[in-house]
């Protein structure tokens, strides 16, 4: 009996080291095949891929954030808007660009991040067209002014060329308070634009010449990009918004028309400009999702996306100082918006 049940013993063993066996090869096999599948697929769908026409949208305002997708809510910002931008870059099926915004504007440097991929795809020989929905301005328009063209409708707002850089002077909120300001520093100008104190007139100049050197830059790509006569554009670039109709008068915008007209304006740069024959053969890819359910991540609150409200952050501040005097600013800094908007 004993003997019999050794037997059975071993012969299980036996068995079950055999399966693991065969299914450790089964699963090498198929991850060899799948590899080698993967490279026949991926080669064999590259060829019959469809030429395309990508069309990306961005609403709100633009500044850098590491924040993508989330499960419930797309992401129109400018991270996701350079990732597709950079795929575009990558992809030989794509042979224009067609950007619908909807933007105040941004920061300087985000806009100059878009602002270059756009112009590199044009270095690719692939058209970006721009199509402009309610508002395009300031960083939104420095971003457009590197496309191919801009399709803007009659009343839509754009323009508003210059940089802006705004911060609070709470001194005399301190001094009826009695609150004092105690800040410790290594370096003449790092407490430059503190709310606490006025600024000296040599802190005056120094913020103005590093908003005038972003203004410079701004004012130079659009020249490059558009071709524009610079002074007839410093006459334009005064912070002024226009209407579409207007802009288009004034030699921002190149054309009036909708976002459907700004397809056909697509297909015709890329057979008039770019020389391609295939117009017939070319889809539009509509690269945005319209069905995620709008506003469920703020109901819920699951911090897929980061929020920057500092003015109703100041404002709670100061109500608490007026409501409960608890001791005020004690953990705050000050706030410097330096936007294209």
């Amino acid at each position: 009996m004993q003997k019999d049940k050794r037997e059975i013993t071993i012969a299980l063993l036996l068995i079950s080291l055999t399966l693991i066996c065969v299914v450790i090869g089964f699963v090498n096999s198929k991850r060899t095949a799948s590899m080698v599948k993967g490279q026949v697929n991926g080669s064999l769908s590259d060829s019959l891929k469809h030429d395309q026409v990508m069309v990306l949208a961005f609403e709100g305002p633009i500044y850098d954030t590491f924040q993508t997708k989330s499960p419930f809510k797309s992401a129109l910002n400018a991270a996701s808007l350079k990732e597709e931008l950079l795929k575009a870059k990558e992809d030989d099926s794509v042979k224009a660009v067609l950007i619908r915004f909807n933007s105040p504007g941004g920061t300087v440097a985000a806009s100059q991040e878009i602002y270059q991929l756009v112009r590199d795809l044009r270095k690719e020989k692939k058209a970006v067209v721009i199509s402009m929905s309610d508002v395009c301005a300031s960083g939104c328009y420095y971003i457009s002014s590197a496309a191919d063209a801009i399709v803007a409708n009659p009343g839509t707002l754009t323009g508003s060329i210059g940089v802006i850089m705004q911060g609070l002077n709470y001194k005399g909120l301190f001094e009826k308070f009695g609150v004092r300001d105690q800040t410790f520093k290594a370096g003449k100008f790092k407490d430059l634009g503190s709310g606490a104190r006025d600024l000296t007139p040599e802190e005056r100049q120094v913020m103005q010449n590093l908003l005038d050197d972003t203004y410079d830059q701004f004012l130079s790509d659009i020249v490059d990009g558009r071709k524009m006569d610079r002074a007839k554009l410093e006459k334009l670039a005064q912070g002024l918004i226009y209407t579409g109709r207007k802009a288009q008068e004034a030699g921002l915008v190149d054309y009036l028309g909708s976002y459907e007209d700004a397809k056909k304006i697509t297909l015709d740069i890329l057979k008039d400009k770019y020389g391609y024959k295939r117009i017939s053969s070319l889809k539009f890819n509509e690269n945005w999702e319209k069905k995620k359910i709008s506003g469920l991540e703020e109901i819920l609150d699951l911090g897929f996306g980061s929020k920057a409200n500092s003015t109703s952050q100041l404002e709670n501040k100061l109500n608490q100082i007026l409501s409960d005097k608890q001791e005020p600013f004690a953990q705050s800094k000050f706030q410097m918006f330096y936007l294209l908007q």
